[in-house]
């Protein structure tokens, strides 16, 4: 079984996003690694879901999902494809029991100096304990 965070990896690769495909890394891309790319950072944030007679019962993991372009080069359809693979994803094959997987937000950010546009997903995953 995979961890929570590989399955959503296998979600974004299967997604065949232009341009993207399998270009999915773990933190951060190789320094070679051409634009655009996506990385994601696990376990940004991990609180309690449902308690019952004290006792955890889950837990909302978030995860960042970051998509990474040229700003001169912006594609806005790359971040709406990447919204439409994650949002609502059937993680299967996650080695915990996966109750829900949600886009709380995305955010723009630029480097203009470095010609760099980052969409930031923040995702929250609710799985078994």
């Amino acid at each position: 079984m995979a961890s929570v965070a590989s399955a959503l990896r296998t979600v974004i690769t299967a997604a065949n996003i232009t341009n993207i495909t399998t270009k999915v890394f773990r933190n951060v891309a190789p320094d070679s690694e051409a634009y655009p790319f996506v990385t994601f950072a696990d376990d940004v944030a991990r609180v309690p879901a449902f308690s019952g007679d004290g006792v955890v019962r889950a837990r909302i993991k978030t995860v960042s999902v970051n998509l990474w372009q040229l700003l001169d080069a912006e594609d806005t359809t790359l971040v709406e494809s990447l919204l439409a693979a994650v949002d609502g994803a059937d993680l299967a094959g996650a080695d915990k029991t996966i109750f829900g997987c949600t886009v709380k937000d995305v955010q723009r950010l630029i480097s203009p100096d470095d010609n760099i546009c980052q969409h930031s997903l923040s995702v929250d995953i609710t799985h078994s304990n």
